[in-house]
């Protein structure tokens, strides 16, 4: 069985800088005020695992965005030189298919045009 290499970090600048923004001073700061306030170190302890889940489901959701957007930027290259043959393929729990299937009506109409010019 052919196993998929994944790439969690398809376009690092855009997906860490979504994780950045909403994962780590969020969790990292409600603890550390919980614990300042509680002098509890188990909500500093389950702070930390949070971080950790957190974190790591925030890079899935940028991988479901950032992967979208990096295939849409090659294809939208191919198709502006000229190449209408073209289909824009997501994976099934990307973001963003509406996009895409958009994009492929619009090329399926530019292809019917362009048979029918050279009729």
């Amino acid at each position: 069985m052919h196993k998929k290499r994944k790439n969690y970090l398809v376009n690092k600048k855009l997906q860490l800088g979504i994780f950045l923004k909403w994962s780590i001073l969020p969790v990292i700061l409600v603890p550390l005020f919980l614990y300042y306030f509680s002098w509890n170190r188990y909500v500093l302890i389950i702070g930390i695992v949070a971080l950790i889940l957190f974190s790591w489901r925030m890079l899935i959701l940028s991988h479901r965005l950032a992967g979208p957007i990096y295939r849409l930027e090659k294809d939208l290259a191919d198709i502006a030189k000229g190449n209408f043959s073209i289909r824009i393929k997501f994976r099934k729990k990307d973001e963003l298919r509406s996009i895409a299937d958009g994009i492929n009506k619009i090329l399926d109409e530019m292809e019917k045009r362009a048979i029918k010019g050279g009729e």
